[in-house]
Order: C-alpha cells, then sequence, then structure tokens
C-alpha cells in the first residue's frame, strides 16, 4: 500500500535572492511532499517575476508575499499560521531558501518522527547541517552545545575564558538520536500535533535569536528536539556564524556582519541572557563590561568604533527589553 504524502516544505526567502528553480523542482517531485509552501519577504521587482512564474511550471507550489521586510521572525510565523490553518498534512519541514536537503533527507525525517509517534505532541525533530559547527561537534565530537550562564551578557561570562558551559551529551532512547534544548529553522521538522504546545516565535525579535529563544521556550515547557544527524541538509551559504573563518563571534560582530544583523542578533541575545539567565546582578555588570571593553578595543583597532557605539546600543536595548517584561507581569 502507498502511503499519501505528509509534508509540507515551509521555505523562507529574502529580497532579491533568486532560489534556485532546479531546487525547488527536485523538492516538490519528492513523493512525500504534499505541498511546496514559499513566503517571500520584500522580494526585488526579478525575485517577483521568478515567483509570479513558478506555478506553472509547479502546480504544488504556494507562494505567499510580502511588500515589507518582516525578517525571519515575521516570516517563519507567517509559514506555521498557513500551515496550520490551511494545510491538513501532518508534519511542516522548515527550511531557508539556501538549504537543500539529501534525497534520503525528507524520508529519515518521517520514519524517525513515526518512531516516536506516542510523543508527537511534545516532540520537535531537527536534521542534520554539516556546516553549522555546533552540530557537527555535537555529532562527531560528542561535544555538547554551548549554554549560557547565569549573568552572562550576549553570552558571554568570565568564567567560559577557563571553561564553557556545555550541554550534556543526551541520546534519546539509545536510538542513535541527540536531545537538544534549541534548533535554527532551517531543517526544523514539526508535527501538527506539537503546534499547540510549541506557539509563534515572537515577532518583535525580527530575525537572529529569535529561532533560539522560540524552541527554548518549548522545551523549557516540557517539549523536546531530537537531532537526527542521518537526515542530512547542506548549506549553500554559509551560516553567519561562520564567516570569517574561525574569529570569535564579537569580531565577527565588529568586523563583518552587517549592521541590522549585528544590532538584532546582540539585543535578542541579551535579552533572552536578562530574561532567562538573570543570575547575580553585580555577576552581569562584570560581564557587560568586559564583554563591551573588549567590543571597543577591538573596535578601535580596526577603525569600526561606530560598530561597538551600535552594540553597546543592542546590549542596553536587550535590557530594556527584559525589564520592560518584568514589569509588566
Amino acid at each position: 500500500m502507498i502511503k499519501p504524502a505528509s509534508v509540507v516544505i515551509g521555505i523562507l526567502g529574502y529580497g532579491n535572492r533568486i532560489p534556485s528553480e532546479s531546487a525547488l523542482i527536485k523538492l516538490a517531485s519528492d513523493p512525500n511532499i504534499v505541498d511546496l509552501s514559499i513566503f517571500w519577504n520584500q522580494p526585488s521587482p526579478d525575485v517577483q517575476i521568478f515567483l509570479d512564474e513558478l506555478p506553472a511550471r509547479i502546480p504544488n507550489i504556494k507562494i505567499h508575499i510580502s511588500p515589507d521586510n518582516l525578517g525571519s521572525a515575521g516570516g517563519y510565523a507567517r509559514l506555521l499560521e498557513n500551515f496550520r490553518d490551511n494545510a491538513s498534512a501532518p508534519y511542516l519541514f522548515l527550511l531557508d531558501d539556501d538549504l537543500r536537503p539529501a534525497l534520503d533527507c525528507i524520508k529519515n525525517m518521517i520514519r524517525t518522527a513515526e518512531l516516536n509517534s506516542a510523543s508527537l505532541n511534545r516532540s520537535l525533530f531537527l536534521a542534520n547541517r554539516a556546516e553549522l559547527p555546533e552540530l557537527s561537534n555535537l555529532i562527531n565530537e560528542k561535544l555538547g552545545i554551548l549554554r549560557s550562564r547565569p549573568g552572562c551578557c550576549v553570552g558571554f561570562h568570565f568564567f567560559n575564558l577557563h571553561r564553557p558551559l556545555r550541554e550534556p551529551v543526551r541520546y534519546s532512547n539509545d536510538s542513535g538520536l541527540f536531545t537538544i534544548d534549541s534548533a535554527p529553522w532551517g531543517g526544523l521538522f514539526i508535527p501538527r500535533l506539537a503546534l499547540k504546545k510549541l506557539g509563534l516565535p515572537r515577532e518583535d525579535f525580527f530575525l537572529y535569536a529569535e529561532d533560539s529563544e522560540f524552541t527554548y521556550r518549548f522545551t523549557w515547557n516540557g517539549g523536546q528536539i531530537l537531532l537526527v544527524p542521518d537526515a542530512q541538509i547542506t548549506d549553500t551559504q554559509p551560516a553567519w556564524n561562520t564567516v570569517g573563518g574561525n574569529m570569535s563571534n564579537l569580531r565577527r560582530r565588529v568586523l563583518i556582519l552587517p549592521e541590522i544583523k549585528v544590532f538584532h542578533e546582540v539585543r535578542n541575545r541579551n535579552y533572552m541572557a536578562r530574561h532567562y539567565y538573570p543570575g547575580f546582578l553585580p555577576t552581569y555588570w562584570i560581564n557587560k563590561f568586559l564583554f563591551l571593553a573588549s567590543a571597543y578595543f577591538i573596535g578601535m583597532t580596526n577603525r569600526k568604533f561606530s560598530r561597538a557605539v551600535l552594540i553597546h546600543q543592542a546590549v542596553n536595548a536587550g535590557e530594556r527589553m527584559a525589564k520592560k517584561e518584568a514589569r509588566s507581569k
């Protein structure tokens, strides 16, 4: 008996980056796929023409356009809402427009979900992206993913200079799957049954770290995220934390990344630090001083002083977000 298709693919794209038509056709032809659901933030005229022509070549594609840039938070929120309200398939598989699943990736994700059918209302699954250092280190080196310490500033803590705090390496029922505390958007496989517990991302985060907050919130509320090593996805564009090779994230923020990405990533991560890992306030002050002193040093020695100022503003903005929420409770 042939099983009916069971997965909606949700793809988020931005601006003037034209996606690969051949990759979309290949995805749409997978027998497990019901529909391709594409949400595009503020497409350029060339991309708009390309997207308008796709349904004639890919019958099971659905295009959603925003004339404004809603960021990754707003874009993925629309994909989740469209799946929740308009699709009948049991699974949603989220991809950035530059991700390419291997031939057997979707089949492996479905098989893993079906093996965990008793807990689908509280489970998410993540495909393996070898280009992400945190995932490859976990799978290949059994090195736990870095975890925030209480009292950190944007993830920085002076104790980490001696020994970084890492998640324990946890397996799920000797199945070869890893249990992790948070996940990126790209490669996230979501059962319909988990939508109630999952909710929606915070759109005020706009972009960067909204996926961490979203999935952390899910696991903190009793959910689980299972990393599936044999479901492979390839990144055709480098992730933000791999740009510039092995340089530190702080140097990457000061020297390489665009301003809008730096501001939102730093602000959102410091909000999470103050909201979820507040710790001892004097410890935070020390970490904030050291973090900002390092940012200003890197900025001044590389003629990027204004970037250090931007990072300082973002740190303070994250603090204000956390304080505002604490007062409103």
